[in-house]
């Protein structure tokens, strides 16, 4: 799909070619992308959706009506972003103008949560400080105390992150050349200096980015609190603090009330500005240090690909009610079954969330669980086109879907035998599920699952 150099709608045969050829040998590789846009012929959306019907998660879409615009205010060249190529989990690039060569830092919003709670500590570590106190929570008397408590966690992990990636730009400038890439990119040729000099190439774009974890985790926490220790009033903070402390064991009643908070992914105004502040306060950091890096602009992503799993290990029970350990939620997918008000909802949450006015923001990862009789026959098939058009239309940068049941998942997992061919979209990519760590595959089995298309 996608469009031409000079702006013309892409789709041809061949884009059906590729599609009838992935339907008809399903394996989990080759990835699969769709460049869609407003423009995108009906027929075009029609084989995608009847591909991803199909249940293999492919085909990725990425959205030409946010990406082009957005790498126009980065100053990528028009026909160069008309051109771009899908590369990696949600990411794009201009082939032979991005300079940029490695990934940056990932950075732990559900962490920073914990450290407002522990004053600088986390109970994986016990009574270690590991960044800085702002202050008893107990003592906060207004939600705004607490915000800034979280707005200060979240810088300092960013402040670090920069420092670390600082000395990582300098020492692989001093060791480490990619003769082979160089060879291969235009500008790299043309001044005769290779991809990982600490240089500016004329005409080139030094696309550096952090990834944020557990974004959704973060909104919903601060959401929670928010509304039940400050606003209701239905608990104090101590009382919130018994309940993470002991993993909700005993107190499943206050974990029940805390789920039942307004949550990130059901369209609400108040919720989705929450996840507007939380990515402003890193837009905004990121704008006033990228200089300091060399890397100018630097953007915020949310592509956790599958480090939500790991991450996840080192947070303690968090105010959303998810418990010690366990997984973050994922890119910038909502919670773990926290989006209740189907997938045009979760889109619009997507919408109201971003900054639009930064144009140092970049690929959020949106992952959505439908069962398959939501899009069965002609009429399912229209309502998933009918979805992607609203999704071309949000501007959301990035959306996968797995067409797949609960039940489904949970029987491959039991019996992997029977279930070995069975591909499912897990991150950014596919994959078979049975090869799949059981974190993994409990993490996919625990996404939200909609049973409609509205």
């Amino acid at each position: 799909g996608g469009q031409t150099r000079d702006g013309r709608d892409a789709t041809n045969e061949l884009s059906y070619i590729i599609m009838r050829s992935k339907r008809e040998c399903p394996l989990h590789y080759p990835d699969l992308a769709a460049r869609v846009h407003s423009r995108s012929p009906e027929r075009f959306l029609t084989a995608v959706a009847e591909m991803i019907k199909q249940g293999c998660g492919f085909p990725k879409l990425l959205n030409d009506d946010e990406i082009i615009p957005l790498h126009l205010a980065k100053g990528a060249p028009l026909e160069d972003i008309y051109d771009y190529a899908a590369s990696g989990c949600a990411e794009i690039r201009m082939p032979r103008v991005d300079t940029y060569t490695s990934g940056h830092a990932q950075m732990n919003f559900g962490a920073a949560v914990e450290l407002v709670l522990y004053n600088g500590r986390m109970k994986k570590y016990g009574d270690e400080l590991l960044t800085v106190e702002t202050g008893d929570v107990r003592n906060f008397t207004t939600w705004e105390e607490f915000w800034q408590a979280y707005a200060t966690q979240q810088n300092y992990l960013m402040r670090h992150a920069f420092m670390q990636q600082y000395h990582i730009i300098k020492a692989r400038a001093q060791h480490f050349a990619t003769p082979i890439s160089d060879a291969l990119h235009v500008l790299a040729m043309k001044e005769c200096v290779d991809l990982h000099q600490d240089h500016h190439y004329e005409g080139g774009l030094d696309l550096g980015y952090f990834e944020c974890l557990g974004y959704s985790t973060a909104i919903d926490s601060l959401s929670a609190v928010r509304k039940l220790v400050f606003d209701d009033k239905k608990l104090t903070m101590q009382e919130l603090l018994d309940a993470l402390e002991c993993n909700f064991e005993g107190k499943e009643d206050i974990q029940a009330l805390l789920q039942g908070a307004p949550s990130f992914g059901n369209g609400d105004l108040e919720v989705d500005t929450l996840g507007r502040m939380l990515e402003k306060s890193a837009l905004d950091f990121t704008a006033r240090y990228a200089g300091k890096n060399g890397v100018q602009p630097l953007e915020i992503r949310t592509t956790s690909v599958t480090a939500n799993v790991p991450h996840g290990k080192f947070v303690g029970a968090t105010p959303n009610g998810r418990k010690a350990w366990m997984p973050l939620s994922d890119g910038s997918s909502p919670s773990h079954g926290s989006d209740r008000n189907g997938p045009t909802a979760v889109l619009l949450s997507q919408y109201q969330s971003t900054n639009w006015n930064a144009a140092n923001r970049a690929c959020r990862l949106l992952n959505m669980k439908m069962a398959p009789k939501t899009v069965e026959g002609e009429e399912g098939t229209k309502k998933l086109v009918d979805l992607i058009r609203a999704f071309i239309n949000l501007r959301v940068w990035h959306l996968q879907m797995n067409i797949i049941n609960r039940e489904t998942l949970v029987a491959a997992q039991k019996d992997p035998q029977k279930y070995k061919n069975l591909v499912v979209r897990i991150a950014g990519y596919s994959a078979y599920f049975v090869d799949l760590s059981p974190d993994l595959q409990n993490d996919l089995i625990d996404r939200t699952e909609q049973e409609n298309c509205d």
